[in-house]
């Protein structure tokens, strides 16, 4: 006699897999505990002397649980369980309850492996700043009408939050109280006329001055970086004489912390690098013997901070242009590339050649007042039987040369690396490579889209390849560095027979470009940062979970991507267009 209608009908098991013991029974996606003495149990694979983290979401109204694993008690637990364990090889979990009245769920335990080998990071075109501490100077900014401020003369006059300089005026403050410190120290104007400011840091130090014009071209402020306060913790501002009238608005003295990236200033990416030695023994002190100078040259170590962000660049200064700077090396053959980091102290830029030889090979470079890595690569037979690398003034230097340097390589190699620091002897830093990268579960054999950001090291007519497989390298779908320069190839096979092959010539490999490899049966096309650059409408896709590994490598230890990648991501489904388009659009 019912008059309706039933829908949504649905049947779950639930709790299968799990052992409920005395007080236990099962919930709405919760194991439940009334007064329970017995044991909710399961049973799982764990390799032994592995570690693996348990987790479990508890609700306790009364009582408690004691975690076993493998029979070995973790303790007992009030609260929610998030715990680190060795396993002893048996995978049986079990929660028993202490008269436990409330709710667990939410139940994992993951194995923690160390099979996945990340490589470093790689952080480009990234500025910095200096990192400081807290204020040091009390009211920097002389709202309070300079009570804080001892006014020599009484010359200064303090209103409207800032003071005004005129006659000759005075003001200090005892601002620091540790000398074993250095400071960044910032003043700033509002409006300045006249010869200019003179400043005296603590008792031991002489006067500095500033112009106006300086001071102008700064955007209306003095700043000092890493500047120490001798004798005493006094800051004196002056005005250098009566012409000079100033109105500054603060005053802030911090300690100086070092070098910090400046946020969103750069964009990392996964390196992935050949093994290389650095065949230079010293890569960063020059004063150091291992570097031996022709003529009269000055080297000041610690003179500045380096592309590093530590205050560890060497200052080179000489004049006569038969004067260099070298390390001998007594190391033969050819494809051999020198690379090292070099800024003008001076306003102005300078000629170096980098040289290698013993200077029969050679480059000139300009020298600017930004730090730049420059790099020589000599691929011919050597004219010497070791080799002297260095640096000299080249043919159009004028005058006396004066350049900050850092981070010298030596490597056998027909492009550089990233630096391999040495301090006294060679260096060698292993292959980077990347294992365990992918599973069955990310991954459709039958269709989807292959999508990398990706710059190739050089152009070294070598295969450098990306690819999804079934661990071996007769299934793959992949994308791959040709030997011919600046080549991009996309390929789908099938035991070991090719199905899609897409080539495209990139106008730069070494630049950072968005790839898209879209596969699905008969419908294959290759994007290139927004564009479709080819297509082939015939071939065959692999049977469903057929792909289930993904590598930086062919599939049997031969053509490693040795580059730098941005983003990657595999797509199960093929994209459209549209959405292929817009995903590699620079």
């Amino acid at each position: 006699t019912t008059s309706g209608s039933v829908t949504n009908i649905s049947v779950k098991e639930v709790g299968m897999d799990w052992v409920f013991g005395t007080g236990w029974s099962i919930g709405d996606d919760v194991a439940i505990g009334t007064s329970a003495t017995g044991v909710l149990y399961t049973n799982i694979t764990i390799t032994s002397s592995n570690k693996a983290r348990i987790k479990a979401d508890v609700n306790i109204s009364g009582g408690g649980i004691q975690l076993r694993v493998g029979g070995v008690s973790l303790g007992y637990f009030y609260d929610n369980i998030d715990y680190v364990f060795t396993s002893n090889g048996n995978g049986l979990v079990e929660f028993v309850g202490q008269s436990f009245t409330g709710t667990i769920t939410n139940i994992s335990v993951i194995e923690i492996t160390d099979d996945t080998n990340l490589p470093r990071i790689n952080y480009e075109n990234f500025s910095y700043q200096d990192a400081l501490g807290s204020e040091e100077v009390v009211n920097g900014g002389f709202d309070d009408g300079g009570a804080n401020w001892a006014n020599i003369g009484n010359l200064a006059v303090f209103e409207n939050s800032s003071v005004i300089f005129e006659n000759n005026a005075k003001i200090y403050q005892n601002v620091v109280s540790d000398l074993t410190k250095t400071y960044n120290i910032e003043i700033k104007f509002s409006s300045i006329s006249g010869n200019g400011i003179q400043l005296l840091v603590g008792n031991g130090n002489s006067f500095v001055s500033y112009s106006v014009s300086d001071i102008i071209n700064n955007g209306n402020k003095i700043n000092i970086s890493k500047e120490s306060f001798i004798g005493s913790g006094l800051l004196f501002i002056y005005s250098i004489n009566s012409d000079t009238i100033a109105t500054i608005t603060s005053v802030s003295v911090k300690e100086y912390l070092g070098q910090e990236v400046v946020p969103n200033s750069g964009c990392g990416s996964w390196l992935f690098e050949s093994q290389s030695t650095n065949l230079i023994t010293q890569s960063e002190l020059f004063s150091d013997a291992s570097w031996q100078r022709v003529g009269s040259i000055t080297t000041t170590d610690n003179y500045t901070t380096s592309p590093s962000g530590q205050n560890n660049a060497t200052r080179l200064q000489w004049t006569n242009a038969t004067n260099y700077i070298y390390q001998s090396l007594s190391h033969v053959g050819s494809n051999f590339t020198l690379s090292i980091y070099l800024k003008s102290n001076t306003d102005v830029s300078q000629n170096v050649r980098l040289f290698m030889d013993n200077g029969a090979q050679g480059q000139d470079v300009v020298v600017t007042t930004q730090w730049q890595r420059f790099e020589f690569t000599n691929t011919t037979t050597p004219t010497q039987s070791y080799r002297n690398v260095g640096l000299i003034k080249s043919g159009g230097q004028v005058g006396d040369l004066d350049i900050s340097i850092w981070g010298a390589q030596f490597e056998a190699l027909s492009y550089p690396t990233s630096l391999i620091p040495t301090s006294g002897s060679t260096v060698t830093r292993n292959q980077d490579v990347c294992t365990n990268g992918g599973s069955l579960a990310t991954i459709n054999s039958t269709e989807g889209v292959l999508y990398a950001e990706i710059a190739a090291l050089a152009n070294d007519g070598t295969l450098r390849m990306i690819v999804l497989n079934d661990g071996t390298q007769s299934n793959r779908v992949g994308l791959q560095y040709s030997s011919t320069n600046n080549l991009i190839t996309a390929a789908y096979d099938i035991g070991g027979a090719g199905q899609a092959s897409l080539n495209y010539t990139l106008t730069d490999a070494k630049s950072f470009n968005k790839i898209a490899f879209k596969y699905k049966q008969n419908d294959f096309s290759l994007y290139v940062n927004g564009i479709e650059v080819a297509t082939d409408v015939s071939g065959n896709v692999l049977p469903a979970n057929t792909l289930n590994n993904f590598e930086f490598e062919y599939g049997d230890n031969r053509f490693f991507f040795y580059g730098k990648t941005k983003a990657l991501a595999v797509w199960k489904e093929a994209l459209s267009d549209s959405e292929l388009q817009s995903l590699t659009t620079i």
